[in-house]
């Protein structure tokens, strides 16, 4: 997805969850609907950052949809509405409907924020640590099969020989 389309999905979010301060609903509505802003501001955050790290076939053509200055635009755009929509957010901790929660509150929803994202980097880490000790066993499993059936090979290629020079 682009940018823009990602900052429509948090803005989106983001305005459910003003209407539903607004309206004055159950915190409950109010966390599910902050819940799917910091789903949505996380996925932009994420295509922000991220590394374009797949490379295009040899023979692929390759096109832009858009001219850098463009797609650079957007993405700084959807940066600094993402943090607008975040300095709203604390305000709302301090002085909005999420007040009883306080600054105190406002730094444990950060904290935890800051614990899922690292448990989250390990966890792919973690993966990635896996999938190489598992080629490594595999490439070593494969040169050990592919050795017995030589070892295997060349003892039938002897016993033959011996075979044929006792007859």
């Amino acid at each position: 997805m682009d940018p823009v389309s990602l900052l429509a999905a948090a803005t989106a979010a983001f305005n459910g969850i003003k209407k539903a301060v607004e309206v004055g609903k159950e915190v409950q509505n109010v966390y599910g609907e902050l819940s799917k802003w910091a789903s949505a501001a996380g996925n932009l955050q994420a295509f922000i950052n991220q590394k374009k790290e797949t490379k295009p076939g040899i023979f692929e053509r390759i096109g832009f949809s858009k001219s850098e200055t463009a797609e650079a635009f957007d993405m700084f755009a959807a940066q600094i509405q993402i943090r607008e929509m975040e300095g709203e957010i604390y305000h709302m901790f301090l002085y909005g409907a999420l007040n009883h929660l306080g600054m105190e509150g406002y730094r444990e929803f950060i904290h935890m924020r800051k614990r899922v994202r690292e448990d989250r980097e390990n966890l792919i880490k973690d993966q990635m640590r896996r999938r190489e000790i598992f080629l490594y066993y595999l490439g070593w499993g494969i040169a050990l099969v592919f050795a017995i059936m030589l070892a295997i090979w060349m003892f039938a290629e002897i016993a033959d020989l011996f075979i044929g020079i006792n007859n």
